[in-house]
């Protein structure tokens, strides 16, 4: 049986959020991590990492409305 990949959402250092996509949440958080480890202001909150919820989702986009 393959995992399938899942939406998961993260926030960072300071503020902001952004999402991945990954099999499991360790796997998230390498995404993350790799996605922006060019950035000097972008610093993922490991802690922050978690599955992404249509709810959850829409809260946060919410923010740029």
């Amino acid at each position: 049986m393959e995992i399938k990949n899942k939406q998961y959402m993260f926030t960072f250092e300071g503020g902001g959020w952004n999402t991945v996509w990954a099999k499991t949440k360790r796997g998230a958080i390498k995404a993350a991590n790799a996605e922006y480890k060019d950035s000097d202001t972008l610093n993922v909150q490991k802690g922050s990492v978690h599955l992404a919820t249509e709810s959850g989702l829409k809260s946060a986009m919410n923010l740029f409305y």
